[in-house]
């Protein structure tokens, strides 16, 4: 059975547009195109043979003469035992791969996108010219070369690490010319990079709408300091034991590890922002580049690819990563034991990072106004101390207590509690969660 996806290709006959498939083939991922097979599957065979042999020619020529870079070695073409004529075509190295009639420009390059194809841009042209190239952005020279390094100097310094420049060309911040890289420039003070950060109210409107310009390692830290301060923290006390438990939005590393991948692979070659914007129910980190030489599995497994290995070295030396390849596989597991998972999406130009916000869904620190509805999930009052949940807990486990008591079994854990604390917590911060029961004299306190 034959059927199209981002892989494969049908086709009834060998017409021209067969072709842009063969060019958008070498400039994916490489695929197959079975010739002689309707949209629906139903095969259409070949069966003279000297049409085969035409077609036969046909393809020959074509490899020859209608596309360049000439791709001879990455085209594979025979009828199968159906009679379908199979192209194989496999991804070439040397892009953009385009139609020679056409020239390298949009109506000569194509790429694969699903299980179409469409023209490709001139950037998206560039970008495959440079990555066939090997070029390197943060290796090449700025074209700014009046640069200063105050905020650079003055984390190096804060981390005991030299900045002269011998150290500077160690680091490949000045090349072998003398020459400020462009990885140079972005540690600048003039560097160009702007990131932008946003917070979102239920309906998408800005709450907050900020830009950070500046050094990368300056913009980097504003960033990560900013999104701590939206990384919330719900506190429940269980009803069973009254400990308290507490739930982070993004847990664990997740929420710096997604900042830091950004800035550590980032494609500063694109004209594009990294964007870190925090919703209701998420925050969602993007940046400009798709993953560089890997597929996403792999780097779920832990594979280091990078597109800026100066930059990754830098961070590395200044204690902000650890460079074993572990950001994705750390930012998963803080996610494993929920139901909740992240969400990747992946393009060529970009990588999206969406953290879903463990509490979304949940009140978070509002007073309880019905704790019996579930007794062992209750939401902490914000003004409820560790005190105040010494004295549930002392409840709890010695039910019928008077305050006078329930004093007295505080002291071994308080050395300073007075009976006066005690009925304030009684009365004042506890009348939700517990009640008193039996006459003034003999009665006591109950949990509710």
């Amino acid at each position: 059975m034959y059927f199209e996806s981002n892989v494969i290709e049908l086709k009834e006959q060998l017409v021209d547009d067969v072709k842009k498939e063969i060019v958008a083939f070498l400039n994916t991922d490489g695929g197959t195109i079975y010739v002689g097979v309707k949209d629906d599957g139903t095969v259409v065979p070949f069966t003279n043979q000297k049409e085969k042999d035409s077609l036969d020619c046909k393809i020959a020529n074509w490899i020859s003469d209608a596309f360049f870079p000439i791709p001879s070695n990455l085209i594979k073409h025979y009828f199968n035992n159906d009679n379908v004529l199979v192209i194989e075509v496999l991804k070439g190295d040397e892009r953009p791969y385009y139609l020679k009639e056409k020239g390298p420009k949009p109506s000569g390059v194509y790429k694969r996108v699903g299980s179409t194809i469409r023209m490709v841009s001139d950037s998206e042209i560039l970008l495959m010219l440079l990555d066939s190239k090997k070029y390197s952005y943060e290796e090449d020279v700025s074209d700014e070369q009046e640069l200063t390094f105050k905020y650079f100097n003055e984390i190096c310094e804060d981390n005991n690490l030299l900045h002269e420049d011998r150290n500077m060309k160690t680091l490949r911040m000045i090349n072998k010319d003398g020459l400020y890289t462009n990885l140079a420039l972005l540690m600048s003070d003039q560097s160009p990079i702007v990131v932008k950060f946003a917070k979102y109210d239920s309906q998408l409107n800005f709450k907050v709408k900020k830009e950070y310009k500046g050094s990368l390692l300056k913009v980097m830290n504003n960033v990560l300091e900013n999104a701590a301060n939206y990384n919330d923290i719900s506190a429940v006390i269980d009803g069973t034991s009254w400990q308290r438990k507490e739930t982070t939005s993004y847990p664990g590393a997740s929420l710096r590890e997604s900042i830091l991948n950004a800035f550590c692979h980032s494609n500063y070659f694109i004209r594009s922002n990294i964007k870190v914007e925090f919703y209701d129910d998420k925050v969602k980190i993007t940046n400009p580049g798709g993953i560089y030489q890997a597929t996403l599995e792999q780097i779920f497994d832990g594979v280091q690819t990078y597109r800026n290995p100066g930059l990754v070295n830098i961070l590395s030396k200044l204690h902000y990563i650890e460079n074993f390849g572990t950001g994705i596989p750390r930012i998963l597991e803080a996610y494993e034991n929920s139901t909740k998972k992240v969400d990747f999406s992946v393009s060529e130009n970009f990588f999206i990072i969406k953290l879903p916000n463990m509490n979304y869904g949940d009140p978070v620190n509002d007073p309880v106004n019905d704790p019996v509805n579930d007794p062992t999930k209750i939401i902490i009052n914000k003004a409820l101390n560790d005190v105040d949940l010494s004295v549930l807990r002392t409840i709890q486990l010695n039910p019928g207590l008077n305050a006078k008591q329930i004093t007295e079994k505080l002291f071994l854990q308080y050395s300073n509690i007075t009976l006066d604390m005690v009925k304030n917590s009684l009365k004042r911060k506890l009348v939700q969660y517990v009640e008193f029961r039996g006459s003034p004299k003999i009665g006591g306190y109950f949990v509710i």
